[in-house]
């Protein structure tokens, strides 16, 4: 009986396991995704805009925050947009990140430069377990503002 019940569980565990590998397919990236997410985490954080393409570039930064960003806008000035206000950790962030609703803020600031504009992209998890995925972010971020191209919107986490 003991074992009856055991090979049920057994049986049971593996097609759930099955079913979630089956499921996981169908949030496969093509292979047009797979090359800009490529392109985009190539893209560096801190890049020139030529000053001739500062403000399409300033307006790709604020329309990327207000599409993708996971938190609203809190800040907007000529120079930055905020859209996170930085998290603060209980004396137990351990219990904070179990608990939590992963979201995402960015940090996109403008400077003058000799070659141009200067723009400088973060991303910011509200949890430590997000900190990869903020990274993609930041990068995928960096490619739209550069380029006004974003090949793959399922690539940003949020």
């Amino acid at each position: 009986m003991v074992r009856s019940f055991l090979t049920r569980a057994a049986v049971g565990l593996l097609s759930l396991a099955a079913l979630s590998c089956a499921s996981g397919s169908v949030f496969q990236l093509s292979l047009e995704e797979q090359a800009a997410l490529r392109e985009a985490l190539d893209t560096p954080l801190t890049f020139i805009v030529p000053r001739e393409e500062s403000i399409e570039s300033w307006d790709r930064a604020r329309e990327f925050l207000d599409r993708y960003s996971s938190m609203k806008l809190r800040s907007t000035t000529d120079s930055m947009l905020v859209s996170y206000d930085t998290p603060t950790y209980s004396s137990d962030p351990s219990s904070v990140e179990s608990g939590a609703n992963l979201r995402y803020g960015y940090t996109i600031s403008r400077s003058r430069d000799p070659g141009g504009i200067q723009v400088v992209v973060q991303c910011t998890a509200s949890t430590k377990r997000g900190d990869e995925f903020a990274k993609q972010n930041a990068h995928l971020a960096a490619s739209y503002i550069l380029t006004g191209y974003l090949g793959c919107t399922r690539c940003i986490v949020r």
